[in-house]
């Protein structure tokens, strides 16, 4: 029963995350998920570049495409697995 319900949770999630139609929209809302999961706007994510596009039901090239687009536009850093969120003043 505990692992039907973890496993139940986890595409819950999975689900949240891929919601969004747009890319950017999808990102952030997995980028959220995990801040708020760590309590902080700076964290590392358990996946690679592929994994990331793959849980998030994205092409590789356009997830990486995507997030220089949202580094240019102020609204993460990052740095292989490292992630920082910045909240615009």
């Amino acid at each position: 029963m505990t692992i039907s319900s973890l496993k139940n949770l986890t595409l819950s999630h999975r689900i949240f995350n891929t919601a969004p139609k747009s890319i950017r929209g999808r990102v952030l809302a997995y980028l959220n998920s995990v801040s708020l999961h760590r309590h902080s706007r700076e964290f590392d994510i358990p996946f690679d570049r592929q994994q990331l596009a793959d849980y998030l039901n994205l092409d590789r090239s356009a997830l990486s495409k995507e997030l220089g687009k949202m580094q240019r536009d102020g609204l993460i850093s990052t740095r292989k697995k490292h992630f920082i969120i910045h909240i615009p003043d």
